[in-house]
């Protein structure tokens, strides 16, 4: 294992920050493999995922049984990681400029298009090198103008290339849960049956600039631009995972995805070993403009009626936010209906606070909404 440090303009007089990325197997040997947890700081399952990963790929290495290159980024924002008030952590939101830390990454089709000439006569594997060269370049001529464009362009330096990327997160409280692109389907059901994930929430362009998009949908971006790339898969498979809720760290939980992870990669042949099964697992692939965020009506204390996990109706009630001062119920409903994935833990909203989120089957106007 290698362990490489990267640092990070210094955002104040007096502090720099440096992100740590973790490297095993050689560069060029297999596919590439990047996984990332705490890009939102207050998310921690992924981060202890990771945590128990990296042992697992330690031994394997070790062994000498790593066929690829895996890069390891356990603490993907540590600009947000330092972000706590009263001893509670509040890294999802940049504290300069108040944006989510998982949008507004760069643009890699727009900013790759200026140095990309594929060739051609050029094979799938050398059109996939060309545009993955051309990502470098144009990251590496990228100007950095807050310390938090430096960390999106250093994370990007490190995945952009890869074969494979799985980022880390987690919600409030939640089911276990994938977000992936639809290009991906039959791989990522695999994933998800690995994982024992029962949900998949399928978006090529869910707009924000998420880190997951910010590597993956640049490939079917220049598909359309450049023919020699219109007939190829595109090069990066870049998934979302949502380890449940925020409270769900434990040691058994979190050695037993990384276990799940490890058997995964070991499927995919990254790791040398008698390849695993493809566990049996019924898992639900539902079209991301079907989901809806309900959102409170009124300030008040929150009684959920239904839990992640469950299936509700069109119109159906699904919490209740009681006001102690006029003594009034305010019902909260789900506008299309489908699968409740997502709510809140706290039992106090104001108007217009998340209360949960709910994936359908039949998209509509309005539908797929960006949670916060």
């Amino acid at each position: 294992m290698k362990i490489h440090h990267h640092k990070l303009p210094e955002h104040a007089l007096g502090g720099q920050r440096q992100l740590t990325s973790f490297h095993f197997g050689q560069p060029g040997l297999g596919e590439k493999i990047y996984l990332q947890a705490g890009l939102h700081a207050d998310e921690l399952p992924g981060v202890l995922v990771l945590h128990y990963l990296k042992r697992l790929l330690s031994q394997a290495e070790r062994r000498g049984e790593i066929n690829s290159e895996i890069i390891i980024v356990p603490i993907a924002n540590p600009p947000g990681m330092a972000q706590v008030l009263l001893n509670t952590g509040m890294g999802r939101f940049d504290l300069v400029s108040g944006r989510n830390f998982n949008r507004d990454f760069p643009d890699l089709a727009a900013l790759t298009s200026q140095v990309l000439l594929p060739q051609p006569e050029s094979d799938e594997k050398d059109a996939c090198q060309q545009v993955r060269a051309a990502m470098l370049a144009a990251l590496h001529h990228l100007p950095i103008t807050t310390e938090v464009s430096a960390l999106r362009k250093q994370l990007l330096l490190l995945a952009c290339d890869a074969d494979l990327v799985l980022d880390l997160h987690c919600d409030d409280q939640a089911i276990l849960h994938m977000y992936a692109d639809p290009a991906w389907q039959s791989a990522a059901e695999i994933l998800a049956r690995f994982m024992g994930v029962g949900t998949v929430l399928l978006s090529q362009d869910s707009g924000g600039g998420s880190f997951d998009e910010a590597c993956g949908l640049p490939w079917h971006r220049l598909a359309a631009k450049y023919a020699v790339l219109s007939q190829l898969e595109p090069g990066c498979m870049a998934v979302t995972l949502e380890l449940r809720g925020q409270q769900s760290v434990s040691h058994t939980q979190a050695s037993s995805d990384a276990e799940n992870i490890y058997r995964y990669l070991q499927y995919r042949g990254n790791i040398a070993g008698e390849q695993p099964e493809i566990p049996q697992q019924e898992t639900v692939m539902l079209p991301f403009a079907a989901g809806e965020i309900v959102v409170a009506p009124a300030s008040g204390i929150l009684l959920l009626l239904r839990q992640p996990g469950e299936w509700v109706a069109k119109d159906e009630a699904v919490a209740e936010i009681i006001d102690p001062i006029a003594d009034t119920v305010n019902v909260v409903r789900a506008r299309a209906g489908g699968l409740i994935y997502a709510s809140q833990r706290v039992p106090f909203v104001t108007l217009g606070a998340q209360v949960m989120k709910i994936a359908g089957k039949t998209p509509f106007a309005g539908g797929g909404g960006l949670a916060s």
